[in-house]
């Protein structure tokens, strides 16, 4: 069940200081800037953001972090979603620092440089039916295989490589510097890599067997932060469009006063409470052990926010007319997230299917 509690003084912190973050270092001239930088240099604001304690929210305290539930971190991470926020906060510490919580029996040593910024860690894995592979050579495992998509990839210090050995999966440590890196720039502005594994040797001290549990849960864990991104951006498009409908005018009046428009606009607000609320369904999901019933909340979650945010970039780009896909208007930078976002951690059709099997269709 969905809880509306009125939220604790920690989730209120977080949002508000992403919300100052983001009006301070995000508008959209500096965003662009920020854009126009070598895909390998890493933002600004790295450092910053693991002061403000980000990178560290959800992981235990056991683990030194601050221990704080998904649902507590679903408010701030709407806030870096609306400001179409560069920085990786999602792929580190949503997704790598969750999942190494868990699969390390010592994880503080690991994680303590991550938390700190002074370090990128990532996990790398290869795509559906492609899995990076494993086999044992002499004293240590050679990888073979590519990770197609690794989100903010040029910027890993550390790949934790999801591998198959034996027909189970590990992680694996592997230096960035041993991996042939090539990166990207998506279409919204995001960097990636394309990271190929094929040849590269692992120290047996270096693999962590028995994951399997561990990557269910970081899997899950990043996909609620990519939701909680989501949200934000359908807030912030709901609400551009809004304004924007009050002020264009056309036949003598603004085109908000005709019906038709207004139909449009109630619509889109459906659509985005339908996406807060299953964004928070998601995020309370992590916080029981059944992973099953984790997963099948998870996918639901993903497969309605996908075809609501879907119905809100149409009406968005339709009210706005052709100036909504152009980047002179932030709507344009929110419309290219929104598209990336729905593919990031698996798509609306994957996720469908995942449910499916799921519940034993």
């Amino acid at each position: 069940m969905i809880r509306f509690d009125i939220p604790d003084d920690e989730t209120l912190l977080l949002r508000d200081t992403a919300e100052r973050f983001v009006a301070d270092h995000y508008g959209l001239a500096q965003r662009n800037v920020m854009l126009e930088q070598p895909p390998e240099q890493v933002p600004p604001h790295w450092g910053e953001m693991a002061e403000l304690g980000w990178l560290a929210a959800a992981v235990p305290e056991a683990a030194g972090g601050l221990g704080l539930s998904a649902a507590q971190l679903v408010p701030m991470l709407e806030v870096l979603g609306r400001g179409l926020v560069l920085e990786p906060v999602g792929p580190v510490a949503m997704k790598c620092a969750a999942t190494l919580a868990r699969a390390l029996p010592d994880a503080g040593a690991e994680l303590e440089p991550i938390l700190s910024g002074e370090r990128i860690a990532l996990v790398a894995e290869g795509a559906p039916g492609a899995p990076v592979s494993a086999v044992k050579t002499g004293g240590a495992l050679v990888l073979s295989g590519v990770a197609p998509l690794v989100m903010a990839g040029p910027w890993a210090q550390v790949f934790w490589v999801v591998a198959e050995l034996d027909g189970a999966p590990v992680l694996m440590r592997i230096p960035a510097e041993a991996a042939d890196v090539t990166p990207v720039r998506l279409v919204d502005g995001q960097v990636a890599a394309r990271v190929c594994f094929d040849g590269v040797r692992c120290a047996q001290e270096d693999v962590v067997t028995g994951c399997a549990e561990a990557l269910a849960y970081g899997r899950d864990m990043a996909l609620v932060g990519v939701l909680a991104e989501m949200s934000g951006l359908v807030d912030a498009l709901h609400g551009a469009t809004l304004d924007y409908v009050k002020l264009r005018e056309q036949f003598g009046r603004a085109i908000g006063r005709f019906q038709v428009v207004q139909h449009r606009m109630s619509e889109m607000f459906i659509r985005r409470e339908e996406v807060h609320s299953m964004a928070r369904l998601a995020a309370e999901a992590m916080e029981g052990d059944d992973a099953a019933f984790r997963g099948k909340l998870v996918s639901a979650a993903r497969v309605k926010i996908a075809k609501d945010a879907r119905v809100v970039m149409r009406d968005a780009v339709q009210l706005h007319g052709g100036i909504g896909v152009t980047d002179e208007l932030a709507v344009g930078h929110m419309l290219k997230r929104l598209l990336v976002l729905s593919q990031v951690e698996g798509g609306r059709a994957s996720h469908l299917k995942r449910f499916r099997a799921l519940i034993g269709l």
